[in-house]
């Protein structure tokens, strides 16, 4: 993750790549290299994919000392899929992507 002065909101969007790991008994670990703080790991996936969020902005509002918001952002390929424009690909997706902000400008 870049480095961003406190208070400092002329970069107030920064991407969050959260990577996936199926666990042997069938749950899913999650984890993320821009965040080395972050790690979740359940047996229930929707239970783990429930938690990303919240507990990213968590972690990234106590890192910088102001309220992060995030949210996931939308797979390009998948809304494409979704329409019918292209084929549906296999498989659970190895990451996803989520965009941080400042919850105030």
């Amino acid at each position: 993750m870049s480095r961003i002065a406190p208070n400092d909101h002329s970069r107030r969007f920064f991407k969050v790549v959260v990577c996936f790991e199926r666990r042997p008994d069938g749950g899913l670990r999650a984890w993320s290299e821009d965040v080395p703080e972050f790690m979740l790991s359940h047996k229930n996936v929707d239970a783990l994919l429930a938690d990303i969020k919240p507990a990213l902005e968590v972690i990234l509002s106590a890192k910088f000392g102001e309220d992060i918001l995030t949210e996931p952002l939308v797979d390009l390929r998948e809304a494409l899929e979704d329409r019918g424009i292209i084929e549906r690909r296999a498989g659970f997706p190895l990451s996803w992507e989520y965009v941080a902000h400042y919850a105030q400008a």
